[in-house]
């Protein structure tokens, strides 16, 4: 819990915080704005839009966050008496506190405008928060692998990866997704999440007459435990990269 508050501590002064306001806050208001000009927009494409830039999202974040250790080239980042992987752990919680808290203040604002600026009120509230979980739960791999990318590399592969993985994201909202997504977690939050809300509103045949079972969501439990562990067994043996890009 120390080093938890030791980051937020460290992203006090930094563009981290308001960005996790500023973004939400104009995507809420922006497809609200979109919906009352087009009356075509629907929720299920706000949550697309969202889970298929959220790659992009914590490329740009994790790069943010660990060039606070990089000044410092790392010193107060692995220097500890406690055990190595606690640090990466609190790094990593405290990203996606913040993420968690962006995604559920967005969904929120867009569901509420939904409900008191469109008069739409057919979407129970409870769909917009469980698809706010959706979206936050596909961004945990996503953060990790960034985290793994900076600290390995550099920010400029991060942001190229980040890319790639958006043009995934957004190809396997089709049917070209159907039977593969589940291995891509880079996709988990935007396709996890659309087929959620297809099966609410029984419009599966949009997405390719896709079906979510229980084998698809073990897969992703097993794939990202698997990412978790690998990532985490490597940071316990790293021991900081050069420091300039």
């Amino acid at each position: 819990m120390r080093q938890l508050k030791a980051e937020f501590y460290k992203m006090r002064h930094t563009f981290l915080f308001p960005l996790h306001v500023i973004v939400p806050v104009a995507a809420g208001v922006l497809f609200l704005a979109w919906t009352r000009i087009s009356a075509q927009l629907q929720f299920s494409v706000f949550v697309q839009a969202v889970g298929v830039v959220f790659p992009v999202l914590a490329s740009v974040i994790c790069a943010g966050n660990i060039e606070l250790e990089l000044s410092g080239h790392l010193q107060g980042f692995l220097m500890t008496t406690g055990k190595r992987e606690s640090i990466f752990l609190a790094k990593w919680m405290s990203l996606e506190i913040l993420a968690f808290l962006a995604v559920m203040g967005s969904v929120i604002l867009y569901g509420v405008g939904n409900r008191t600026i469109l008069g739409d009120m057919e979407i129970p509230f409870s769909i917009f928060l469980k698809a706010g979980v959706f979206l936050w739960l596909g961004s945990l791999p996503l953060y990790l692998e960034h985290l793994f990318l900076n600290l390995c590399f550099s920010k400029t592969v991060s942001i190229a990866v980040s890319i790639g993985q958006l043009l995934i994201s957004a190809l396997f909202l089709t049917g070209l997704g159907q039977g593969k997504w589940q291995y891509f977690p880079c996709s988990w939050s935007s396709r996890g999440t659309s087929l959620y809300l297809a099966e609410k509103f029984n419009r599966r045949v949009a997405l390719g007459a896709a079906n979510t079972d229980l084998r698809d969501i073990l897969t992703c439990i097993l794939l990202g435990t698997v990412l978790c562990v690998i990532i985490f067994i490597w940071f316990h043996f790293y021991e900081g990269r050069e420091v300039s890009e």
